[in-house]
């Protein structure tokens, strides 16, 4: 754990400055368009309702919560991420309704037990962790009840291509066994592990955190990404959206999707 910990951290310290500029074109503007229409309906009522932002990165999904109105807690492994997620709130004038803490998913007890309404955990932080079930006990742990939390996983399916392009057969017949990957970076020392999914795996980790499933969506069902020059034009981004949001209605279509993103909601305590 202590390796892949600090793998993980010594990558997002050094990319922190530059990390919202790397997401940052076309294509990111139309997949984050569709993130926070699916996350927005799980939204608190009352925006006087504590919300938290796990591996928040440099707060790009915080600060749409502060513009909103809602008081955030910004959490991140990478002291750098957090240090940057500070200077941005600052930057909109809302640090004063925010809170910055570093911790790792594994090890949420610097956060308050049963006290928020939602958090966030977008960008795959969870499949990050070093055991993503205990991280997500960790977080249903603070949660309040009736509480949700919308997260974001890496789809196992969509990442077979990768392997075939590659022709690496053995690579994928141990991926497919392990359902761990890692993330690509030039230098050695900053590759950490990264765990994949399959909706019925993600059903399974949910309901024995102690949640409910409320909600399960693939992003992104076109695969834009390879044809950003098609979203320049705003007009013709809003069709490619509703286009996007009719086939992610079908749960047929989740094989072809990077990305999962559930919402889970905690129980009522029992009387």
């Amino acid at each position: 754990m202590r390796s892949h910990r600090s793998s993980n951290q010594r990558y997002h310290d050094r990319v922190a400055g530059r990390y919202e500029a790397v997401y940052d074109d076309a294509y990111w503007q139309w997949h984050d368009d569709l993130t926070w229409e699916y996350l927005k309906r799980h939204l608190p009522a009352n925006v006087n309702a504590p919300a938290v932002d796990l591996g928040c990165g440099a707060g790009k999904w915080g600060r749409k919560l502060l513009k909103s109105g809602y008081r955030v807690t910004f959490v991140d492994l990478s002291a750098n991420m957090v240090d940057e997620a500070r200077r941005l709130a600052a930057k909109m004038g809302s640090e004063q309704k925010a809170d910055f803490i570093q911790a790792d998913l594994m090890d949420l007890a610097a956060l308050p037990a049963d006290h928020f309404a939602f958090a966030m955990a977008i960008g795959e932080p969870i499949g990050l962790a070093a055991d993503p079930q205990a991280a997500l006990r960790q977080i249903a742990r603070c949660l309040a009840p009736r509480g949700i939390l919308v997260a974001t996983l890496d789809n196992r399916v969509a990442c077979v291509d990768y392997y075939l392009e590659k022709g690496q057969i053995e690579e994928l017949e141990r991926f497919l066994r392990t359902g761990r990957t890692h993330w690509l970076t030039r230098d050695p020392s900053e590759r950490f592990e990264v765990h994949t999914f399959e909706p019925e795996q993600i059903a399974r980790m949910v309901t024995m955190s102690g949640l409910e499933m409320l909600e399960l969506t693939g992003k992104t069902v076109l695969p834009m990404r390879r044809c950003r020059e098609q979203l320049e034009d705003p007009a013709t981004r809003r069709r490619w959206a509703a286009i996007e949001k009719r086939l992610a209605r079908d749960p047929a279509n989740l094989a072809r999707c990077p990305h999962l993103q559930f919402a889970a909601r905690k129980p009522d305590r029992q009387p």
